[in-house]
């Protein structure tokens, strides 16, 4: 291998990666099938801790899920390295660093498995995804600086200690030792001094990659979900410049909703093409990350069905809400929950700053595209549809005509074929892109204005 990009999808109940594969003649091999997702839970038996695949059966263990989520709502102990944690015996940057290194493994597992050697040379880029955590709040701030040195860490093991010391799905891993390793790798110079490189403001935070000094060829950059979801269809959704009858058919206005389990995320993208042929891609500022998802669904399901004496489970409800919603779909509950996500995306829109490409006439209009396992959800791309519309309509600056050829648009990723697979893994399959580092981070579009005009 020459080159290998590696998008990285740690959620708050399941984690993906994907992969794309430059080899020495310039070749690019992209992942093209997958095994099963991991899960995000976090087992532990005694003094040992393990991560397996979804629907693997762990017999006598304590489970602790949603550890991304303590990334931001942690009620046990302060210090994010230091402080012991009662249920796992680490701190939480220690087993957060567990997870998200044995999510790494496991795609190093599946590129080893299919005949590619990770050589000395080899250029590593890991692309790990960051909720969009764009506010100022003093929790949102710890949990972007704690997501940085969470990565940093990930990427220090094996930019250092190298690729057989990460750890694998289904492997114990020794609590005792994991946490030797990870409090020595924080006490190496080369890890205080990337740590000194974190930029609290979410802007910066997210436009550069960072390596470690002993290993340039290791790199990692955080990229915000909503952004790593929606690059795909950006790409697909230009015109080819062939095609292009007209300056403007080279513009493409996308906003991207990944509703995953724990959280649901939007954020808005523009693209062009300069008269070169080179493709401009930017994004906006997305949208705050709205606590709020399909999990809230799922449990809405199973005590709706509780309440007719049906006992059932939270799988058995997450399986009825993707694959057999639509008995359900007009009932107050399921109404309230979709319209509840599409008021939030619509107040996005309402004040996404781009006032240059968004209201103007000659332009396609914006496309919708919803990603994430419950972004599949029936119905709920219609309500998104409509509601942003509505706040399209109330900008002043932009016209009924152009607020009306809004179009819901469907997720076209080549693989997985499986609609609602293909929608979990958009998030780690956009990270994976080996030009993702293209797309651009602006703060707003503001509009032009020629000499002589107003």
């Amino acid at each position: 291998m020459k080159r290998i990009w590696i998008g990285l999808d740690w959620g708050t109940h399941s984690s993906k990666w994907w992969y794309t594969i430059e080899d020495s003649d310039g070749r690019l091999t992209e992942t093209q099938s997958v095994g099963p997702v991991i899960d995000s839970t976090v087992h532990r038996q005694g003094d040992e801790l393990l991560l397996v695949y979804e629907r693997t059966l762990v017999e006598e263990s304590v489970s602790h899920g949603r550890m991304k989520r303590r990334l931001i709502q942690d009620p046990q102990g302060a210090d994010y390295w230091q402080a012991v944690r009662g249920d796992t015996s680490t701190s939480l940057g220690e087993v957060a660093v567990l997870s998200l290194a044995i999510l790494l493994g496991d795609a190093f597992a599946d590129i080893r498995a299919r005949g590619f050697d990770l050589a000395p040379e080899t250029e590593v880029n890991l692309c790990f995804s960051l909720p969009n955590w764009v506010g100022n709040r003093p929790e949102e701030e710890a949990a972007r600086k704690r997501m940085f040195q969470t990565t940093a860490v990930v990427s220090g093991l094996l930019a250092e200690d190298g690729v057989d010391r990460l750890p694998g799905v289904g492997m114990s891993v020794s609590i005792a030792k994991w946490r030797e390793q990870i409090q020595t790798m924080l006490g190496r110079t080369t890890c205080r001094e990337v740590f000194l490189e974190y930029q609290p403001d979410f802007g910066s935070l997210i436009q550069r990659s960072f390596c470690f000094s002993t290993n340039g060829n290791v790199r990692w950059r955080l990229a915000a979900e909503s952004c790593a979801a929606g690059f795909p269809q950006l790409q697909l959704l230009m015109v080819d410049p062939e095609e292009a009858r007209r300056t403007q058919d080279h513009w493409v206005k996308l906003l991207v909703v990944d509703v995953g389990a724990g959280s649901t995320d939007a954020g808005y993208f523009m693209s062009s093409r300069c008269l070169g042929g080179e493709v401009v891609l930017n994004y906006l500022r997305p949208a705050e990350t709205m606590d709020y998802a399909g999990e809230k669904l799922t449990q809405m399901l199973r005590d709706y069905y509780r309440g007719l004496s049906q006992d059932i489970t939270d799988e058995e409800a997450e399986l009825l809400k993707l694959s057999n919603l639509a008995e359900h779909r007009d009932k107050d509950f399921v109404e309230d929950w979709r319209n509840r996500i599409a008021q939030k995306v619509a107040d996005y829109m309402y004040r996404v700053p781009d006032f240059r490409r968004l209201p103007q006439t000659d332009i396609d209009g914006l496309k919708i595209v919803m990603t994430g396992g419950s972004g599949m959800v029936d119905g709920l791309g219609s309500a998104v549809r409509d509601a942003v519309v509505e706040a399209l309509r109330r900008r002043p600056e932009v016209q009924d005509n152009v607020a009306n050829r809004t179009e819901l648009v469907e997720l076209q990723i080549a693989a997985p074929v499986d609609p609602i697979d293909r929608g979990r893994r958009a998030v780690s399959i956009g990270a994976g892109k080996h030009d993702f580092a293209l797309l651009r981070y602006r703060e707003r579009f503001d509009r032009l204005y020629r000499a002589g005009h107003n």
